[in-house]
């Protein structure tokens, strides 16, 4: 199925594609890690879940990436996933 960009213009779509194919990343690139990665890899180190690294994270008041609202477990899985992919130390 097309999208209505693709059946305008068909040739914007296939060089995105060819972009694609040859590994360039296509969007905006990726936010810093927060400052709070190292402390949600320690917590990871320490063998703690990723509801268990929410939690201490939330009682510790540690801020979010985007500094508003609580940690959950989906926020904690995006940080290591970055700090891993960027092998970070």
């Amino acid at each position: 199925m097309s999208s209505e960009s693709e059946m305008r213009r068909p040739e914007v779509s296939a060089g995105m594609a060819a972009a694609r194919e040859r590994g360039v990343r296509l969007g905006r690139p990726p936010a810093p890690l927060p400052p709070s990665a190292t402390r949600v890899v320690q917590l990871r180190d320490e063998g703690l879940s990723l509801a268990a690294i929410a939690a201490t994270l939330n009682s510790e008041q540690v801020p979010t990436p985007s500094g508003k609202g609580t940690w959950a477990k989906s926020s904690v899985k995006y940080v290591l996933d970055r700090y891993d992919a960027q092998g970070s130390a």
